[in-house]
């Protein structure tokens, strides 16, 4: 049985077609041409304008207790589809937020079959809708269909988890799982079978507490290896590419690497939740801009931890602390014509 709860939007929220014209925050700051900007900042249900009657009544069917709106409280994992639907793991809330922009409708992932989510960390998409959960403290990755009803477990009666933690999957449905206390990415094809892990045992490729996962568009694959204070880039089969960064506590480099994600001209994202911002790199492993600082306004951070960019370069970013996310754009070059 699956059990969830959701409720209906009003037919108000724009969120990839209306960016908010009072967040004029950009990056780098003029007169350099702006290279990323805010567009949105939301913080849960509220943000989005229910009916106050309509929040007591469902809150209330809910959970019993009246003005009980379920905004987010640490939002860790992030992923969109990059039309209809965002989908934010909250591990302190136990469950997962969905939000449908074309429903106007917000579904709580909460359960796993009859089983409640204990610490629900990571979320991934694949091409079909379908959406995979990492649990950290369950030790497994849960799967639910398009329709937010739960499938099952990925790799059941094959693989055992230890703590799965980021989950990445590829344009051709392969997904890649960090289990953080293995030190190994495991992959499962597009049918969800096992399909290998990586890496292996030479020395140089060793992860030290890996925590989150992005694959580009060649199908490379990306790493925040966190106790090796790096980034650490694998082909396809798990052979080491590059390693981007090393501990410190200027630009270029990391003090605690959370999320990572790549852009459509394959530049690389990696959120450090000490700096408060995250970092973008070139395929070189040269830093290029870093964006944010500590704070609460727009555009600032207080312990950011997961970040997800769509298909059109929007960057999805939970700031953990301040318990939101924020949604950036990425500005690329104007042809010249």
């Amino acid at each position: 049985m699956f059990l969830s709860a959701c409720a209906k939007l009003p037919t108000k929220s724009l969120l990839f077609n209306d960016p908010d014209p009072a967040l004029l925050n950009v990056w780098p700051p003029p007169p350099e041409r702006p290279r990323i900007k805010l567009v949105k900042v939301f913080k849960g249900a509220e943000d989005f304008l229910l009916p106050k009657g309509r929040i007591e009544s469902f809150f209330e069917a809910l959970t019993g207790e009246h003005n009980q709106p379920l905004e987010f409280m640490a939002p860790a994992g992030v992923a969109s589809d990059g039309d209809r639907y965002i989908y934010v793991a909250d591990p302190s809330s136990r469950l997962v937020h969905r939000f449908d922009f074309h429903e106007n409708e917000i579904i709580y992932l909460t359960h796993s079959g009859t089983e409640p989510l204990a610490s629900p960390v990571g979320v991934a998409l694949d091409s079909n809708g379908n959406s995979y959960v990492t649990d950290s403290v369950k030790a497994k990755v849960y799967k639910y269909n398009a329709n937010a009803e739960y499938v099952g477990v990925l790799g059941e009666g094959v693989i055992d988890f230890q703590r799965p933690a980021g989950i990445a999957i590829a344009k051709n449905d392969f997904k890649y799982v960090v289990d953080v206390l293995a030190n190994k990415i495991l992959v499962f094809d597009r049918n969800d079978r096992f399909v290998s892990d990586f890496p292996n045992n030479v020395h140089s490729q060793d992860l030290n507490k890996p925590v989150n996962i992005a694959v580009d568009k060649d199908d490379n694959v990306y790493v925040t290896d966190a106790f090796n204070f790096s980034v650490k880039m694998f082909d396809r089969k798990g052979n080491l590419l590059k390693v981007i960064g090393s501990v410190g506590d200027g630009p270029g480099s990391f003090s605690r690497p959370k999320g990572v994600a790549v852009d459509s001209e394959s530049h690389i994202y990696i959120v450090d939740a000490n700096f408060d911002n995250f970092q973008i790199f070139n395929q070189m492993g040269q830093l290029l801009l870093f964006v944010g600082n500590t704070g609460k306004k727009p555009g600032q951070f207080f312990m950011p931890n997961g970040i997800f960019i769509d298909r059109d370069d929007r960057i999805y970013v939970t700031d953990s602390y301040n318990q939101r996310i924020q949604i950036f754009q990425y500005i690329k070059e104007q042809a010249s014509n």
